[in-house]
């Protein structure tokens, strides 16, 4: 899976810095304006789930790919060591939390998921990669 893997603090700044390397390469691949404001909204909500459900099970991850399913679609994870969460089960309104991965489901039209896997920086660790679409950008030919 070729791409690119940045580090993410575990504490409370995870989102703010996914956000900010998220903006700069995006913009840098030339993905218009409405999808960067997308991604960054998704990605925001990805790392803090990361960091509040993950907590202290480092490392946290930011990942940005091509993904296999449609041409060339632009996918960025978050990548926590907190193997253990599921999908299954989930509740998408439960009280004033939980509606992050509706947020995610809503804005990347559906092409977003969970998958088992392990860290790229540093020591393999086990954990999880939830992963989404950016919508309307693709990579270049």
């Amino acid at each position: 899976m070729p791409g690119w893997v940045w580090a993410l603090p575990g504490g409370p700044g995870c989102a703010g810095h996914a956000r900010r390397v998220l903006r700069d390469a995006l913009g840098s691949l030339g993905v218009p304006p409405d999808a960067v404001a997308d991604a960054l909204l998704m990605v925001s909500e990805l790392a803090t789930n990361a960091y509040q459900h993950a907590g202290g099970h480092g490392p946290h991850e930011l990942w940005l790919y091509q993904g296999g399913g449609r041409a060339r679609e632009i996918r960025c994870a978050v990548f926590d060591a907190f193997a253990d969460a599921a999908l299954p089960g989930y509740s998408w309104t439960s009280g004033d939390c939980g509606r992050g991965l509706s947020i995610v489901r809503e804005l990347s039209g559906g092409r977003w998921g969970l998958r088992r896997t392990l860290s790229r920086l540093g020591p393999s660790v086990r954990g999880k990669a939830v992963w989404f679409a950016v919508p309307g950008a693709a990579f270049s030919s």
